[in-house]
């Protein structure tokens, strides 16, 4: 079952835009506006108060429709967005990756003082939680949650009334916000039925991650106690190579020690061993452009095929459970025909 599920990027994700939620504030407010340059109208709006069962829409709305960004409460929080008409105020707070901890009573309070242009208070108040998932935060002060998914959804399906009268850069741009809105809901753009299918198996998959892990751990001390059974006896050294715990997967299931055999300064011959679930492999390569000329009859007494380049798997494995005392002697076989076959090195 494929875990990831592969879509293009969108514009504002190549910007990385959408990790920050002043940006996505920037545009709600922008679109929000009924009469703004984006020739969609009350595109936005009316989807908002029809999501979130307002009465009468935009007509229920009331005129002199005015957004602001930013507003500051007496207690000096900041609202994300506010929304005034002649009879309606309404309040958005936007949140999308930062921990809901906001001062909903405060908010509350603010939105209860404000006032219109008539010195009157608003007999219509709301107040929203937009979020990509949904939450109970701000409830108990009557906080209605908006999802993200759901917001998109309601502007898709209202987009057919307006888009003809769309200024086609702004149309652009909206489509894109969108997108990339619904592409967050997403998350990782996993296959949601693996997802699901790791929900109901959390239990065995924390269980096979231990087993994992500690494998992986023993993959490493086995091939610990075998480097420390090889000697060079020539400039070089033996090394385990360094433990990568983000492996790639083609790795993740192996671990290695590399028995370094120097030529010249730059040129030396790896015997490379790897344990896996598959047992001990050896193999032999070459780092720089070693005279190789001595090497073809040492290759033979291995019964590997001689080549000048690439990698060269030595004949015979061992099981993963084999002695170490049993697979040493092998390698250190190999190491020392090796280096007996190579020209007198510099000093390194």
């Amino acid at each position: 079952m494929p875990g990831r599920i592969e879509r293009p990027q969108t514009f504002m994700e190549i910007a990385g835009y959408p990790h920050y939620e002043n940006v996505c504030s920037n545009f709600l407010r922008f679109f929000f506006d009924p009469e703004g340059p984006h020739g969609l109208g009350s595109l936005f709006l009316d989807a908002l108060l029809n999501s979130v069962n307002i009465a009468g829409g935009v007509e229920g709305f009331g005129g002199n429709v005015s957004v602001e960004r930013e507003v500051v409460t007496e207690a000096g929080n900041r609202i994300d967005l506010l929304i005034k008409s002649d009879s309606h105020a309404l309040l958005i707070e936007n949140k999308i990756f930062a921990a809901i901890a906001n001062p909903f009573e405060d908010y509350a309070v603010y939105l209860d003082s404000l006032k219109n242009e008539s010195g009157v208070g608003y007999d219509k108040k709301t107040k929203i939680l937009l979020t990509l998932y949904p939450s109970r935060e701000g409830a108990e002060w009557d906080f209605v949650n908006l999802i993200y998914a759901d917001f998109a959804s309601a502007v898709r399906s209202k987009l057919g009334h307006h888009v003809s009268k769309a200024d086609t850069r702004y149309l652009t741009l909206m489509l894109d916000f969108l997108n990339t809105l619904e592409s967050l809901e997403e998350g990782t753009r996993m296959n949601q039925e693996f997802v699901k299918l790791l929900g109901k198996r959390e239990g065995e998959v924390e269980e096979f991650l231990t087993a994992l892990s500690e494998f992986r751990s023993e993959l490493r001390e086995k091939v610990k106690q075998l480097g420390a059974l090889i000697d060079v006896d020539r400039p070089g050294q033996v090394e385990q190579i360094p433990w990568r715990p983000n492996a790639s997967p083609i790795h993740f299931l192996q671990h290695r020690v590399y028995a370094n055999l120097y030529v010249d300064h730059d040129s030396y011959v790896v015997v490379d061993t790897s344990i896996s679930p598959k047992g001990w492999e050896i193999r032999i390569f070459y780092r720089g452009t070693p005279d190789l000329s001595n090497l073809e009859e040492a290759h033979e007494e291995f019964k590997v095929p001689f080549e000048r380049n690439g990698h060269f798997i030595y004949h015979e494995r061992f099981d993963y459970d084999e002695d170490l005392n049993l697979v040493a002697p092998v390698v250190q076989g190999i190491v020392e025909t090796i280096s007996d076959s190579l020209p007198e090195p510099p000093d390194c």
